[in-house]
């Protein structure tokens, strides 16, 4: 029986969800459905490549992954079936799976614009046969340049009397469950950057001068108390730098609410 995932920016509080998955349940009655996230920010490419790139590379073989954002279907955005490890991702963007598995080179089908009823979607057809034992190069008509989106890279200003970089000015890419604050700045370029340097991180008035390995223990004393509602910084289990606040919730607040770090804000990395 074929495994399902779904990842759109539906929400849950419109009947488009379980149109969507009654459609499926009708095509495929013996799948296992997945639900990763109905809440991605609409239109949002970056944060939708930062949920599909971290969450669905690692499901076996024979997977189907069904992205929807942006997902009406149309004469210029038509469905596209896409292919890695053979598991296969079905959405409307070609360059959203190109970009998050850069490196991995996934082979791309664009699919026939045409339902065969309003139940069978171009994507969900396309599942249906290769399950039937049908070739991708037979279902589709293969893309073979695909142009990656351009993501956002934090800012930096180098020292002219070192020629090292000095200050990195992140941004807010996606705001996790917690409000958990995730920057476009991953651990690799920040330690490529440090070089062992000691530095203090900026956020409004606070000041943070480590960063911790986890959500419990700084880098330094794994006795070390931490209060509700204290700052750290860390690289979360994807490799992102995050800031949050400890035991933060949605009555007290995270890191988007009380310190305003919502998407798109800038915290200042400063070289000492």
């Amino acid at each position: 029986m074929p495994l399902i995932t779904l990842t759109t920016d539906f929400g849950l509080k419109d009947p488009d969800l379980a149109l969507l998955k009654s459609r499926l349940i009708s095509t495929f009655p013996k799948a296992n459905m997945i639900d990763i996230t109905h809440n991605l920010t609409p239109f949002e490419t970056e944060e939708a490549i930062y949920v599909v790139q971290n969450s669905l590379s690692s499901f076996p073989a024979g997977t189907f992954h069904f992205i929807g954002l942006d997902s009406e279907t149309n004469p210029v955005k038509k469905p596209v079936l896409s292919i890695l490890n053979n598991q296969y991702f079905l959405s409307n963007d070609v360059a959203l799976i190109e970009t998050a598995f850069a490196g991995f080179a996934p082979q791309h089908y664009a699919l026939p614009f045409k339902t065969i009823d309003r139940f069978l979607t171009p994507h969900m057809l396309a599942a249906k046969k290769i399950l039937n034992g049908e070739k991708p190069e037979n279902i589709g008509q293969k893309i073979s340049k695909i142009a990656p989106i351009s993501l956002s890279k934090p800012m930096t200003k180098t020292d002219p009397a070192s020629g090292q970089i000095s200050l990195i000015v992140p941004k807010v890419i996606y705001n996790d469950h917690y409000g958990n604050a995730i920057f476009n700045l991953k651990k690799e370029d920040f330690e490529n950057w440090q070089n062992n340097r000691s530095f203090n991180i900026k956020i409004g008035h606070h000041e943070i001068t480590e960063i911790v390995r986890n959500y419990y223990n700084s880098s330094n004393n794994t006795d070390h108390f931490l209060a509700d509602g204290q700052i750290f910084a860390r690289f979360n289990d994807f490799g992102y730098f995050e800031i949050f606040m400890f035991r933060s919730n949605h009555k007290t607040g995270g890191a988007n609410t009380l310190l305003g770090l919502n998407k798109n804000k800038t915290v200042l990395i400063n070289f000492n």
